[in-house]
């Protein structure tokens, strides 16, 4: 079984996925808001990286969203 913590990475990585996907942002575009590689945020996209408060808000600021959009998730409606 699948621990909880990383399905529930995987869920905030979707999210920040689609909200990428929704403003026509590459992950480049974002990953040079946020001052991190392309590769990191691939990882945190695809749910296998634990990252840092700091990295939330320079998400949050590259997305142009509040960084509870971010959070804003149902991780009962998304469980596997």
């Amino acid at each position: 079984m699948e621990d909880l913590d990383l399905k529930r990475q995987r869920i905030f990585g979707r999210q920040v996925k689609r909200l990428r996907e929704e403003k026509g942002l590459s992950q480049d575009d974002i990953a040079a808001r946020c001052r991190v590689t392309k590769g990191s945020l691939s990882v945190i996209e695809n749910g296998n990286r634990n990252f840092s408060f700091t990295t939330l808000l320079a998400l949050a600021k590259a997305l142009e969203v509040e960084p509870k959009m971010l959070l804003d998730i149902d991780f009962e409606l998304f469980s596997e």
